[in-house]
């Protein structure tokens, strides 16, 4: 008979073996018993199939009972496996002694003696035989119409036949039992042969592909003879007495868990992203949990009326991360939040890789292949339930597990959003260091991208996609996601890809479909999107596990609250939504209560996984992480709700507008050439991560130091108001072909400086703003010090320019290269944010050029002593040489003028006296 799991049960006694030596030294270096293992062919050679070196016990008393035991002795055949063969070989040292007796003889042949031979008990198998996924050709040829084989203990049976795999490759009767003799040690335990062949023209049927399963340990349950209540399994809900508050821990927006010193209870929370699920024990396919978790009246405080426009799903999404700085207004609200998990939603713990209903088995080509050759040849879907039987064959058999299923084997239309988020450090593909990723999702023969949306230059893009396609499941199941890297020329690379099983999910009973919210929204920034609401959820949940449907009882004078009835369990909504603001957006009670109930199911909730990416190329190495989610809707359950808008935020244009007004107490840097203190005072602004600079005129000689500038200053910027950030895009080089995105805080930077004619001007003093969080101007320049900043006073008041608009008054500026920090001077200035808008419709020039309005800017009155000395000599002699040295100047003019009398006196005197002498 042919079969890959033949069964012998037979003795094979070789008869006065000669081995020489002494046996002391044989027993402990026996020679080992080779044995061969052949496919007998009627019409042709034997195929060798494989050898075994097996060391046998050695047994120096013939007398002593047998004392060795059947084992597992793997079969080679080169370097390839070629089986396991299940014996036990016993060398027997006769020295003059009668060899032992035989055991019972079986025909011609000896049985396995007993105690060796292992114990049979009558046990039960029920299979799900599900179909087939992504069977390769077979002899050059497409596998149709293919059928499944299971072989175990000498037994059986086939499934029906598959009419076309390419339009359903499931079976149409899944459901299969054997009735086989098993040993009762699960060591003994012979594997399960699955076969898969094809039914061909001329009754051929060869063989496509088999699965040997080894191991039962995860298909082993006890018999089934009462059904059993699942609502007991439920977590959170085995306490007896619900209608008490709990003494629970809530959960908010703030992520962490609060709890009370003192409590009766012990909760577990439903799932941890970190650690990837449920860290409870399921060994008996059971939770553990007790209680509900209740939430104090002022850990849920919503106040829809403050919705603001800035709120997204990305708030949503940085408030789960516990990224505060990117949703502050979200954490203000107090919104739901949704679960991250940092790894795949199969690699959750709690969901069991969604092989619940069914698991997946690898089928291999009939005989060894070459090691260049691929032996893959398919997937068989399908699960098994073993048990024990009575032995008494009239006992009536326990109840059976797949007595009914929950959902269909017909093909099912269904409607798939793919959600990609963003991706995590992937690798490189450009020679800059840098990536130009996009997404590209394949669905069967349907293929979309977001080659048009590429993000440039960056290894972590944000890509905010959402594909929305048609799929028939089980035939289109396998969703292919890839990152690739845009190419200006040739062929875009691929960085990396991931897979989802549709069907997987589809088929589980976590009902991993469409994520369970928080909170039951009709409307709002979490508005309700699956396809089907909470009470219709819940009513499929009882009916798949063989409950009643759930009942509601409408508030009355007895129950002032709204009750619900799942089982042997009773559910009020008062218990949820105790202490909890009104919420306009919230539907109705029953769907609320039954959407509370559902989020203590062990249903996936609300998520975004992080799935690894892998490239083709190199397998093995990951190549990034991937955020992203799946919702799937199954067209016959009805219209879903509105997709999630999850598109990257866009930053809003604003125009930044600076008023330096007039400087104080600027400290003097310079000695004028008569010796006098001055500084030539200028003042530089910019924002941070602009190279755009801009600055005043100088004041020149400023003997006190004041300053009069009355300048305009003007500065675009794009800013995202939820998460307080200026958004900077350059080139990065001048061949660069994209700009590079980066985001940094809205800061002004304002700087005093001294200027110089022939050296490097002077630093004098810096002052930094935070327009999001800027201290507050003082009113005059007396009350104008360093215990303004931040940097010095972390007590100080403060300020958002992007609520306020505008602010005018001192700042101190500041000037730490000595080591201590020092005020070297005060600026008056004015700020006014304005959107683009805003902008438009009030313009103004930079400096004091048109159209100089909002305000209008007059030229400083400044001292006459300021001016430049070069363009102004006049100036100079008035202002500098004749203020300082004037009295000098004066007696130089004198002393001049006296020595000019004096030498007019000596030079007329000779003539005089001559002519006084000769009297002419």
């Amino acid at each position: 008979m042919a079969t890959l799991c033949p069964t012998w049960d037979e003795t094979l006694i070789f008869d006065n073996v000669e081995i020489l030596g002494d046996p002391l030294v044989t027993a402990t270096c026996p020679p080992p018993v080779v044995v061969e293992i052949f496919d007998w062919d009627q019409m042709s050679s034997d195929q060798f199939l494989g050898r075994c070196q097996i060391v046998p016990m050695i047994k120096l008393d013939a007398d002593a009972p047998f004392s060795c035991m059947l084992q597992w002795h793997k079969i080679e055949k080169g370097t390839k496996n070629g089986g396991e063969l299940l014996a036990a070989f016993e060398l027997i040292l006769l020295d003059g002694k009668s060899p032992p007796l035989p055991p019972t003889r079986r025909g011609t042949l000896y049985n396995v003696p007993e105690g060796i031979r292992p114990v049979l008990q009558r046990t039960g198998i029920e299979i799900l035989c599900w179909g087939v996924r992504n069977v390769r050709k077979h002899q050059m040829a497409s596998v149709n119409s293919p059928s499944v084989e299971f072989e175990i203990g000498g037994q059986v049976i086939e499934s029906s036949t598959i009419k076309d795999v390419r339009q359903n490759p499931n079976f149409i009767n899944p459901l299969l039992f054997l009735d086989v003799m098993l040993p009762k040690e699960e060591l003994y335990t012979p594997p399960m042969n699955i076969c898969v062949r094809d039914h061909r023209a001329f009754g051929l049927r060869p063989l496509v592909g088999i699965h040997v399963l080894k191991n039962f340990a995860t298909f082993k349950v006890p018999p089934k003879v009462t059904i059993h209540d699942p609502i007991m399994d439920i977590p959170e809900l085995c306490e007896p007495a619900l209608l008490e508050p709990q003494n629970a821990a809530p959960v908010t927006t703030k992520g962490k868990m609060k709890k009370k010193k003192k409590s009766s209870s012990r909760v577990r929370p439903p799932s941890d992203a970190s650690s990837g699920g449920y860290e409870a024990s399921r060994k008996s396919m059971k939770w553990k949990f007790t209680g509900f978790k209740k939430t104090k009246p002022s850990a849920l405080k919503l106040d829809m009326q403050q919705v603001d426009d800035d709120i997204d799903w990305w708030s949503k999404f940085y408030a789960s991360l516990g990224q505060w700085d990117k949703c502050l207004k979200y954490k203000e609200m107090e919104y739901d939040t949704l679960v991250v998990y940092n790894r795949a939603l199969e690699e959750v713990k709690q969901y069991e890789g969604f092989s619940d209903f069914c698991n997946t088995f690898t089928l291999t080509k009939g005989k060894n292949v070459e090691e260049d050759e691929d032996n893959f040849a398919g997937e068989f879907k399908g699960t098994f339930r073993i048990y024990p039987l009575p032995e008494d064959p009239n006992e009536p058999l326990p109840l059976r597990y797949f007595e009914k299923l929950a959902v269909s084997p017909e093909v099912e239309e269904c409607v798939v959003r793919i959600y990609v988020i963003r991706a995590i450090e992937i690798q490189p593909s450009d020679a800059s260091g840098l990536a130009d990723p996009y997404v590209e999702i394949k669905l069967g023969e349907k293929k979309m991208n977001s080659k048009d949306k590429y993000v440039p230059n960056t290894l972590n893009p944000e890509f905010g996609c959402l594909f929305q396609m048609k799929c028939l499941l089980p035939v289109e199941k396998d969703l292919l996601i890839q990152i690739k890297d845009y190419d200006l020329f040739g062929t875009d690379d691929i960085i990396g890809e991931t897979y989802i099983d549709l069907e997987n999910r589809r088929l589980s009973k976590y009902r991993a479909t469409c994520g369970l919210p928080q909170t039951y929204c009709t409307s709002g920034p979490t508005q309700w999107r699956d396809s089907l609401t909470p009470t219709a959820i819940l009513a499929n949940f009882c009916d798949h596990h063989c409950l009643p449907p759930p009942q509601y009882e409408e508030p009355s004078e007895a129950t002032p609250s709204l009750r619900c009835r799942v089982g042997q369990k009773n559910f009020m909504l008062e218990h949820f939504e105790r202490g909890t603001q009104s919420n306009p957006h919230l539907g109705g009670p029953k769907e609320r209560l039954a959407l509370h109930i559902l989020n203590h199911l062990p249903l996936v909730k609300e998520h975004v996984e992080t799935r690894l990416l892998y490239s083709p190329l190199q397998p093995n190495i990951e190549q990034g992480k991937l955020q992203m989610w799946v919702d799937l809707f199954p067209v016959n359950l009805g219209e879903p709700g509105p997709a999630v808008d999850v598109s990257p935020r866009r930053p809003n244009e604003y125009e930044l507008r600076v008023i330096v007004w007039n400087t104080e107490e600027v400290i003097l840097q310079e000695t004028s050439v008569t010796g006098e203190k001055m500084s030539d005072i200028y003042v530089k602004g910019w924002l941070a991560g602009v190279d755009e600079r801009q600055m005043t005129d100088v004041h020149y000689r400023s003997l006190d130091g004041e300053g009069n500038f009355n300048w305009r200053f003007v500065f675009p910027f794009f800013y995202l108001p939820a998460e307080n950030m200026m958004v900077i895009k350059r080139k990065e080089h001048f061949w660069s072909l994209d700009t590079t995105e980066r985001r940094v805080r809205p800061s002004l930077i304002m700087q005093v400086w001294d200027n110089d004619l022939f050296s490097a001007d002077d630093f004098l003093g810096t002052l930094e703003l935070n327009l999001a969080n800027m201290p507050a101007p003082a009113k005059s320049a007396r009350k104008c010090s360093l215990n303004m900043l931040q940097t010095v006073n972390r007590d100080v008041k403060t300020m958002n320019l992007f609520d306020c608009r505008r602010a005018k008054g001192y700042w101190p500026f500041m000037n730490d290269e000595s080591g201590e920090q020092e005020i070297t001077g005060k600026i008056e200035m004015e700020l006014e944010l304005l959107t683009k808008a805003e902008a438009t419709a009030r313009p103004a020039g930079i400096a004091r050029d048109e159209p100089n309005e909002n305000p209008h800017l007059e030229p400083p009155k400044r001292p006459e002593t300021s001016f430049f000395w070069l363009t102004s000599p006049w100036k100079t002699f008035k202002y500098i040489v004749w203020k300082r040295f004037r009295w000098i100047i004066l007696g130089i003019l004198i002393a001049i003028l006296l020595g000019l009398l004096i030498v007019l006196f000596v030079y007329a005197m000779p003539g005089l006296l001559a002519r006084k002498i000769i009297n002419v």
